[in-house]
């Protein structure tokens, strides 16, 4: 069996070095991806939509060993994505949905104009949706057709999915997203002013609220990470709202019964501030704050402020789901409403 076997391994090991020097090496074969992305809801048409690709490059393991490297940046429309060229390996997809408003630029870094090629320097700038009138309607509670608009709340939606897939030689993928909304919204219901403030009648721009909120996150991380953690950065100090409700009609007969509503799109955190009326009688402040604690904006979901009347001085705070567009709270504890009074 000696004889025999070395000469036959000599052998093989020849032709195996002939056939390396005739052909190269087989090169993997570079795939493609196809995302199909779902919001769940209506989020409006003007909208920017962007996927960043990251990977990881040893090189850049000993300068940062947390740096992700920005593949490619792919802005898109029509609610899919289609990226070639990718190389057999680990990815991580993060996809982003934001409002556009009127071509401000809200996506940025960490330092803006740096052009940094880590993800996680990759941040999305909400200051334009602050800056933008709030919502404001008289609303009537027992009759939803019955609403006034005077100013619609405009679009502050944040949508964002991040997710970890590896590529295969010469496979496609294809795949559909569902998105979750970061941002919550702050609700105000001021009931009817003319019964809060002992108004008769108040005339058009005669009466103001005015509603201001302390420690603002402006910046959103867009992050690499895939279970929807929220990193908020760069805390505004004060930031004011104005609204101008529209009187009621009152008469011998008729008593005045819609609602003055705000409605403003936040960022994820504890809530401070005040809501201050001013009539031709005076000018009224309450905080946002009790001995119960302080509101919280939370992600994907409407924190209700009702008020109670000027002699109780103090709100009513309710959470719910955004009911309008099918996107609801996930978490079971908060199907329905959550009740708690701050003074």
């Amino acid at each position: 069996m000696k004889t025999y076997l070395y000469p036959l391994l000599a052998g093989l090991i020849c032709l195996a070095g002939c056939t390396n020097e005739d052909a190269p090496l087989e090169q993997p074969e570079e795939t493609a991806a196809t995302f199909r992305i779902d919001t769940r809801g209506d989020i409006g048409e003007n909208r920017l939509a962007r996927l960043y690709i990251g990977e990881r490059k040893p090189e850049h393991f000993t300068e940062d060993p947390t740096h992700l490297h920005v593949n490619r940046i792919v802005d898109f429309s029509g609610g899919s994505v289609t990226v070639e060229e990718l190389k057999p390996q680990w990815y991580k997809f993060a996809f982003v949905s934001v409002p556009d408003i009127n071509g401000t630029d809200i996506f940025t870094e960490t330092t803006p104009g740096k052009g940094s090629c880590d993800l996680n320097d990759q941040m999305i700038d909400y200051k334009p949706v602050f800056l933008q009138d709030t919502g404001s309607y008289m609303e009537d509670p027992e009759n939803e057709n019955n609403d006034v608009k005077l100013h619609a709340t405009p679009d502050g939606d944040i949508f964002r999915k991040v997710i970890n897939r590896w590529t295969e030689s010469g496979k496609t993928v294809n795949e559909t997203v569902t998105m979750n909304r970061l941002n919550g919204q702050l609700v105000i219901d001021m009931g009817v002013l003319e019964d809060q403030f002992d108004c008769d009648n108040f005339a058009q721009d005669e009466v103001t609220v005015t509603v201001t909120v302390n420690d603002l996150p402006t910046r959103l991380y867009i992050t690499d990470n895939d279970v929807d953690e929220i990193k908020t950065a760069d805390i505004y100090k004060s930031m004011s709202w104005q609204t101008k409700p529209k009187p009621n009609v009152i008469s011998d007969t008729k008593d005045p019964k819609l609602h003055h509503v705000i409605y403003i799109n936040l960022l994820p955190g504890t809530l401070s501030g005040s809501v201050t009326v001013t009539t031709p009688e005076g000018e009224f402040t309450y905080p946002l704050q009790g001995t119960m604690g302080q509101p919280v904006i939370k992600p994907n979901t409407r924190t209700r402020l009702t008020f109670n009347g000027v002699s109780d001085g103090m709100f009513q705070v309710q959470y719910a789901g955004y009911e309008d567009t099918q996107i609801d709270v996930d978490d079971d504890a908060w199907d329905g409403w959550e009740e708690q009074t701050i003074i």
